[in-house]
């Protein structure tokens, strides 16, 4: 009799057992109920600049918690307008990626409000051997040559997006090795537009190439002058010129004058010498011409 109780608890037991273990494998293996909205992504590429099309994008299915701030629910939201930087296929299409509405297609729709787009001519060297694309951010640096042959670099700009180079805005895109942009074009206000302009007629521009993610502004410097390289100017010798004392002239009466024979306008032979002194240095010489 104890025998039997014993085997009947222990069924139990692992009946119980077994039913706990199939109830959470069910529970862990049942899909779960989401909450599924349908946000607006890229059917295809779309490069920077371009204007969206109806075929251009499409609906994808996500969880609600993952949905980003920016996101669009509707297509006819974002048609016609256009794209500033560019979105890869199945990317959700963001309103931080979008233009303005109005703002036009191509160049114009990357100029943001209260900012303007200037041109720099640029060739292998200004341009840093072609290494500065669509995108990119540089500083501007200023060279003025003065007219006793020294010179003066100072940067006049600092962290100035690039949003063209020669014709090509899209950063995404491969330029055509065969050719070379020989103009930047930055975005800048409207007091730098006015810097590059007066830079480019007063002397050369240099861009320099910055880290994307060091959006650091210095504070302005003095101006870097050959004397800062340890290269002083040299100083041309300067030509003196000096006269020699004029003589007292005696008084004489006109009978004596006429009988020796001395006009009235007539001057000493050393009036008529002039003596220049030129210094090299601790050296100085003299020339005298009649």
């Amino acid at each position: 009799m104890q025998r039997h109780r014993v085997l009947v608890v222990f069924g139990i037991a692992w009946l119980s057992a077994l039913l706990l273990s199939w109830w959470l494998y069910q529970k862990s293996t049942a899909p779960e109920s989401r909450d599924l909205v349908y946000a607006v992504a890229a059917a295809k590429e779309l490069p920077a600049g371009s204007r969206i099309q109806s075929d251009d994008l499409k609906l994808v299915a996500l969880d609600r918690r993952d949905l980003p701030k920016e996101a669009f629910l509707k297509t006819a939201e974002i048609l016609d307008r256009t794209v500033n930087v560019p979105v890869a296929v199945s990317e959700l299409v963001l309103a931080g990626k979008l233009a303005a509405k109005g703002s036009g297609e191509g160049l114009t729709a990357l100029i943001e409000p209260g900012t303007r787009a200037i041109s720099v001519q640029v060739n292998e060297i200004s341009g840093v051997s072609g290494f500065i694309q669509p995108g990119t951010r540089v500083d501007v640096l200023f060279t003025r040559v003065f007219s006793n042959g020294d010179a003066a670099t100072t940067t006049i700009l600092q962290n100035v997006k690039v949003i063209a180079y020669g014709r090509q805005i899209d950063p995404a895109a491969r330029l055509d090795p065969t050719t070379r942009p020989t103009v930047a074009t930055l975005l800048v206000t409207q007091e730098e537009a006015e810097k590059l302009v007066l830079a480019g007629q007063r002397g050369r521009i240099q861009l320099a190439l910055r880290n994307g993610l060091d959006d650091e502004i210095l504070e302005p410097s003095d101006p870097v002058q050959s004397a800062d390289l340890g290269i002083e100017e040299p100083r041309k010798p300067q030509a003196v010129t000096v006269r020699p004392p004029v003589p007292p002239v005696e008084a004489e009466s006109a009978p004596s004058r006429a009988a020796s024979g001395v006009s009235k306008t007539a001057k000493p032979e050393n009036e008529r010498r002039v003596v220049v002194r030129i210094y090299r240095g601790d050296k100085i010489t003299e020339q005298v011409f009649q």
